[in-house]
């Protein structure tokens, strides 16, 4: 019968031989750029015709296009599993030496101490272990765990290849400047909470012309939708708010028109609120479909404007991608895209900071791998450098906020394999080549070196539609088919 100690050494060179063989994978396996790709693994109904061109100029730019395949599927047959047991050796449970129990005790003092990240205080040699007990078989599949750890892997964690990348920056307390602050952790829940009874109202403000609840008033970071309805004098006032953190609250006020109540009194102004809380990040299969829907169609839009001298809208950044997204109005059967609301386009992909060009710090979200043509990004205080400028320049970007549309992929440098909060500097991503417009300066292609990024906040989002996102569309009132929250 082995010892313990040739186990646990056995396990060593198990572990990493597994270290090694996901490295091979990973070099043997490496993804082929979208661009060098001719295979289309989607089948799916096209999505909406390009705009027309504006001129000929137009049609000179180099669009790239809009048949070129989507990036197979990453191949994920051939990633590691769990080990494999280290030998097929019995132990003699009830007849262990003191050597082997010590052994065993020393290999468990180990893994609790990677698990709870504590100190364990070595054993007392002279302190015989006492001995080893087989845990009682469990009478139920379910348990209750009153610590709040759950029992410990089957595999245990430092024998598992890692594939987690490491960095020193953790992306997981840098503060961003958008979407703004909240109280209660969303801003539909803010405004819930000014619904709640115990909340006190300064005036009958739902029985005026403008039914936007005063907390919100001078704030754009957010659209609204109102109506009302009444019986003789018997008043209900329904709002309906999409905030730029994406989160939703319906608030309604019942009233009577006769009676000048006090707002404060619950008996005669009856008032209630339901909310959805902002949405969680998506896996990569709806965000990849989401891009199909949507993106060659807005960046086509935003190519369109290149060369001619013409604005999009008023000339603003920001209606580039506004208009962008309203193009699809006019198509019924494509579901309406999450409207542009303050600076936010859609789902997060990616948010960045620069404190000094090798001072940044990310953070991706969601399941997919790489920045889309037909994302949106948002800039603000930026400084940063240009693909082709000369050396030594720059750009400043956001006055305080600017906004593009991007016309080109760009994948996480190396290959990368990213998941949902995964630290990851903007250089990571090289550099995005954009449509962009200004007052006084048309639409145009522009390339930004986010290895250059030197100063200020980005974030990169994907348009996607809104009910499929959400679960359902901006109303006056709260949908009957959503199970929305309260409080």
């Amino acid at each position: 019968m082995p010892s313990f100690a040739e186990l646990r050494e056995r396990a060593a060179k198990a572990a990493d031989a597994g270290r090694h063989k996901f490295n091979d994978t990973v070099d043997r396996n490496t993804s082929v750029p979208m661009k060098s790709t001719n295979w289309d693994p989607y089948s799916k109904k096209a999505p909406p015709p390009p705009p027309p061109s504006r001129s000929a100029a137009a049609n000179d730019q180099g669009r790239p296009s809009s048949s070129t395949p989507p990036p197979p599927r990453v191949n994920i047959a051939n990633r590691p599993t769990g080990l494999h047991p280290v030998g097929s050796d019995e132990i003699d449970w009830a007849n262990l030496s003191p050597d082997d129990k010590e052994a065993f005790f020393s290999w468990l003092d180990e893994y609790f101490e990677r698990l709870f990240k504590v100190g364990i205080q070595p054993q007392n040699p002279g302190v015989r272990l006492p001995p080893v007990h087989q845990p009682r078989a469990a009478t139920s599949p379910a348990s209750t765990v009153k610590s709040g750890v759950g029992p410990p892997p089957k595999v245990a964690t430092w024998s598992r290849p890692n594939t987690t990348p490491t960095s020193n920056n953790s992306p997981s307390d840098f503060p961003l400047s958008h979407p703004p602050p909240t109280v209660h952790g969303s801003s539909a829940l803010d405004l819930a909470y000014f619904f709640h009874p115990s909340a006190h109202w300064s005036s009958p403000w739902y029985d005026a012309d403008n039914i936007l609840p005063p907390p919100l008033h001078g704030n754009s970071d957010h659209r609204f939708a109102g109506s009302w309805q009444s019986r003789n004098a018997d008043k209900q006032v329904f709002v309906g708010l999409l905030f730029a953190d994406l989160s939703l609250c319906w608030g309604v006020v019942d009233y009577s028109t006769k009676i000048h109540a006090d707002p404060n009194d619950t008996l005669l102004v009856r008032r209630q609120a339901q909310y959805l809380p902002r949405p969680k990040a998506l896996e990569r299969e709806p965000l990849v479909r989401a891009h199909e829907t949507y993106g060659e169609t807005i960046a086509a839009f935003a190519e369109s404007f290149v060369g001619t001298g013409q604005y999009c809208s008023r000339g603003e950044c920001w209606d580039l991608a506004s208009e962008a997204l309203k193009y699809f109005d006019q198509f019924d059967y494509v579901p309406k895209p999450v409207p542009s609301i303050s600076r936010t386009h859609g789902h997060l992909i990616f948010e960045g900071k620069a404190n000094g060009v090798h001072k940044t710090v990310g953070r991706w979200r969601g399941g997919d791998d790489r920045v889309r043509r037909g994302d949106i990004v948002e800039w603000r205080k930026v400084k940063i450098g240009l693909v082709g400028g000369a050396p030594g320049s720059w750009a400043i970007l956001g006055d305080p906020d600017h906004t593009a549309v991007i016309v080109r992929d760009s994948t996480i440098a190396g290959g990368r394999t990213v998941r949902d909060g995964d630290s990851v500097k903007p250089g990571d991503l090289g550099s995005l080549e954009v449509v962009e417009q200004s007052v006084g300066s048309p639409p145009d292609r522009k390339e930004y070196d986010l290895n250059a990024f030197e100063e200020g906040e980005m974030w990169i989002y994907r348009p996607i539609g809104m009910k499929d996102y959400m679960g359902c569309e901006l109303a006056a009132k709260a949908p009957e088919d959503v199970a929305t929250m309260s409080i």
